[in-house]
């Protein structure tokens, strides 16, 4: 269906627009998490297309976004040798953790990413969080809502979050108390 796609591709330009800004700004991990993003919309894209080739890459790629790609974004950068481990068992913990941890480590990032977005657009980084949590929570991916499939909004209410982030500067690396980056 044409309107799965075009979610699908407003999603992946959505989350590739804060991934470039963040690699860019070296906040290295938001850029992967919000590329995970991308990527699996893309696949997801080309699914909907009729390429049903990608079908496999699109569900690793979905599955890697679902439970990393939060994560990442709320870590931010590396730093330090013990952010590296820190960030290497995070991620080691999100895979092996059965999907209601995984529910509650995907609320705990999106409050990180808020909490750290604290700034003059921060209203903006709470909508975001909340469309974020609402699109999983709320909307879903199955059936559908006054004949508009629920899967669409989903993807729509994911890009609408990471648009909302990237003018909150969620993308951006994190500044120290003077002002410069560190």
């Amino acid at each position: 269906m044409w309107t799965h796609v075009a979610s699908e591709l407003i999603l992946t330009g959505a989350c590739a627009l804060p991934a470039l800004v963040a690699w860019r700004q070296r906040a290295h991990l938001t850029a992967l998490g919000f590329a995970s993003i991308s990527v699996a919309a893309l696949l997801g894209a080309a699914v909907y297309a009729g390429l049903q080739d990608v079908a496999s890459a699109h569900d690793t790629a979905s599955f890697l976004a679902g439970r990393l790609g939060l994560l990442l974004i709320a870590l931010r950068r590396f730093g330090s040798p013990r952010q590296v481990a820190s960030t290497i068992l995070a991620c080691a913990v999100a895979f092996l953790v059965p999907a209601p941890v995984d529910l509650a480590v995907s609320m705990l990032a999106l409050v990180a990413i808020v909490w750290r977005s604290r700034s003059p657009h921060g209203l903006l980084a709470m909508v975001g969080g909340l469309m974020f949590a609402l699109a999983g929570l709320v909307v879903g991916t199955q059936g559908e809502w006054l004949d508009v499939p629920r899967v669409d909004l989903f993807h729509l209410s994911l890009a609408t979050a990471a648009l909302l982030w990237l003018k909150a500067g969620v993308a951006h690396a994190k500044r120290t108390p003077s002002g410069a980056l560190p």
